[in-house]
């Protein structure tokens, strides 16, 4: 029989170590962090721009009309004239006295021409015939005439014009030459005036008359007095409503309103 020597025995030592999990990334923590925060600022924005509003009833309503004692308000406007009136200057007119002592008569044609010892022009306005003078007498004729410059400058008073033509023709005026005026300018009153100061005086009414009435009566006088006396109204709404139009029909009052309706509250056993 064979035997077998042991042989050395080799003690193994086997130690185990956990393996280390690789460190996470914190790039999708700052990026999930980040998106929060803009989220909460956008929904704090929101709230600041848009915050939340109950919800709101609009309705017409109609309630009566409560009367206050009428006023009465008066305003005054000054009628300024505005329309021009222009009126031409005008021709002095009057007549000359002619006087014959010839035994010859005489005639003069229209359109003669003497002057004034003041230098005004007076020219006759048709021909005359002067009859001859006799013992009984001279000769005697008239004959309208007219200044040649317009205007006042043209009444010459009486002689103003005395003259002798050849030896025996004696030309005068015995009266004063009228008519004659120079030209000028008037200011009216035109229908438009008093309209325009009869609306400046409604203007200032209604701005007197400020409120909920109904229209006023109105009464025009003198120079543009205009009175109103208004019948002003009121109404009584809860305190809650808002009123964004009001109407008067008749003795009742359509009102536009607008309020938040109040909560209903439930009662639960």
């Amino acid at each position: 029989m064979h035997q077998m020597q042991d042989e050395p025995m080799e003690t193994l030592h086997i130690y185990l170590e956990r393996a280390q999990p690789p460190r996470p990334s914190l790039l999708p923590l700052f990026l999930s962090v980040l998106a929060l925060c803009l989220n909460v600022a956008v929904l704090i924005a929101l709230s600041i721009l848009f915050p939340l509003q109950p919800p709101v009833t609009r309705a017409v309503i109609r309630v009566p009309a409560i009367l206050l004692p009428p006023r009465t308000f008066t305003a005054f406007a000054p009628v300024i004239p505005t329309g021009v009136g222009t009126y031409p200057a005008t021709t002095a007119q009057g007549t000359l006295t002619i006087t014959n002592g010839s035994v010859i008569a005489q005639t003069l044609p229209a359109g003669v021409i003497f002057i004034t010892n003041s230098g005004i022009s007076i020219a006759t306005d048709r021909a005359v015939f002067i009859p001859a003078g006799s013992a009984d007498g001279y000769g005697f004729a008239t004959v309208t005439a007219h200044a040649l410059v317009v205007g006042k400058a043209g009444n010459i008073p009486s002689y103003a014009i005395n003259q002798v033509e050849g030896s025996s023709v004696y030309i005068r005026n015995l009266t004063s030459f009228h008519g004659g005026s120079d030209a000028y300018s008037v200011t009216f009153i035109t229908a438009h005036d008093k309209q325009a100061a009869l609306e400046h005086a409604r203007q200032h009414l209604a701005v007197l008359s400020t409120g909920l009435h109904y229209p006023c009566s109105e009464t025009i006088s003198g120079t543009i007095a205009v009175t109103w006396q208004c019948q002003f109204v009121t109404y009584h709404l809860p305190a809650y409503m808002h009123v964004t139009g009001v109407k008067i029909i008749g003795k009742n009052l359509l009102l536009a309103v607008w309020f938040v309706a109040r909560p209903m509250h439930i009662w639960v056993r």
